[in-house]
């Protein structure tokens, strides 16, 4: 299995939260952006997919959770290419902005 992956379970779970918490999440928390480990860019890109697409997610319902960024490639007629039976996996290893920014960033 490929590394800093997710079940299709679990993303579901996180998207569902994300869609009934999002907006309140949003309003109690600071986020700027997400860091996204090299190593799942590869990954992904290395499914041969046409592109890719990346859904947010929470870990938990309520303002409390931590926001997560779910990476998927995606084929040439748009379809997310999720089939961890060959190979085709949900990636995430996210953390949010902040902590995880660079504080001499002009974009912080």
């Amino acid at each position: 299995m490929a590394e800093n992956t997710i079940p299709l379970g679990q993303a579901e779970t996180w998207r569902n939260n994300w869609k009934t918490s999002g907006k309140a999440w949003m309003a109690a928390n600071d986020f700027q952006g997400f860091f996204v480990p090299g190593n799942d860019l590869t990954q992904v890109i290395g499914e041969n997919g046409q592109d890719c697409r990346i859904y947010v997610g929470l870990t938990e319902e309520g303002t409390g959770g931590t926001i997560k960024a779910m990476m998927v490639a995606v084929d040439a007629e748009g379809r997310d290419m999720i089939d961890a039976e060959n190979d085709l996996y949900i990636y995430d290893y996210t953390d949010p902005i902040p902590p995880k920014n660079d504080p001499d960033s002009p974009l912080n």
